[in-house]
């Protein structure tokens, strides 16, 4: 049943003999208050840097791409489907082509 008066520092309770009033100090709430926004400001740096410690690390961890598209499709893990074709592009360069299924529907 307290009844805090920020703007006066000052704190009002019922208490057994009337009315108990608290008053607060100005230079120590000015004190608090600049500490305790210093230390929210290290808690935020302290976590932004384990975030980024962390990104660093995760990214450390991938592997390199090669140099030369053709070496990543020797170790690529993906094999297209038993039952494929090839299709050439453009029949003037025959190198053009793509690979699909041959189940396809024509649709």
């Amino acid at each position: 049943m307290a009844v805090p008066r920020y703007a006066y520092l000052k704190m009002k309770m019922p208490g057994p003999k009337g009315i108990i009033t608290i008053a607060g100090d100005y230079q120590k709430s000015l004190k608090c208050v600049a500490a305790s926004s210093r230390l929210a400001v290290s808690l935020v740096i302290a976590e932004e840097k384990r975030l980024l410690h962390r990104a660093v690390a995760m990214s450390s961890e991938q592997p390199a791409m090669p140099d030369d598209p053709k070496d990543a499709e020797a170790g690529a893990s993906f094999q297209p489907a038993k039952e494929t074709k090839k299709i050439i592009l453009d029949p003037a360069h025959p190198e053009s082509y793509t690979i699909i299924g041959s189940n396809l529907d024509s649709k």
